[in-house]
């Protein structure tokens, strides 16, 4: 082997394990996918099951803070929970193996909050786990741009699409819907996903 040829694989090399110890420092798994998964589900069973739990929080000196705060995880239905659910999964887990844990749950939770404050000032009540699913395909749209993947990106945007049509054109949900997206976007922007 030529003096040149040598020193493109080793360069070659030194590349591919700067980019697995790049890798190592961000997710790889889906642990915190799950994770706010089974929480979106724990919320919807308290909503549903145990409206009283979401009163007593409210009735506190910090109840305006944690039902914002909750808001994020609420997916509203149980409609809402299967698609928000999957969503997340299939989106959130290929987001999370991008970015550093705390830049998903970042992203996570801003765009759920103010997806959910979208729709609150159009009509809407604490449903914010959809809109949090909405920031997380924001950010994954920006992301493919970033690495100049358009197909993964269309792909998204379609299922966005859908669940634009299965909302029924509901006009706070669209405000939240798009108020969560344009989040996403910006997050992943500005944390350089």
């Amino acid at each position: 082997m030529d003096r040149e040829t040598r020193r493109y694989w080793q360069a070659q090399r030194r590349q591919m394990l700067r980019r697995d110890r790049q890798m190592r420092g961000y997710g790889g798994d889906t642990v915190v996918t799950a994770i706010l998964i089974a929480l979106m589900a724990v919320s919807y069973l308290i909503e549903r099951f145990l409206p009283g739990v979401v009163n007593l929080a409210a009735a506190t000196s910090v109840g305006p803070a944690i039902l914002l705060l909750w808001s994020a995880l609420f997916p509203g239905s149980l409609l809402g929970l299967v698609f928000a659910g999957v969503f997340v999964w299939i989106v959130g887990s290929q987001l999370e193996a991008m970015t550093a844990w705390w830049q998903y749950l970042l992203i996570f939770f801003a765009s759920g909050l103010l997806g959910s404050l979208a729709a609150r000032l159009i009509a809407g009540g604490l449903v914010g786990g959809t809109f949090a699913a909405f920031g997380l395909a924001g950010a994954y749209v920006m992301a493919m741009a970033n690495r100049r993947v358009g197909g993964m990106a269309q792909w998204a945007l379609i299922l966005l699409a859908i669940n634009v049509v299965l909302s029924g054109f509901n006009p706070s949900a669209l405000a939240g819907m798009l108020g969560a997206f344009i989040v996403g976007l910006l997050a992943a922007r500005v944390l350089d996903v």
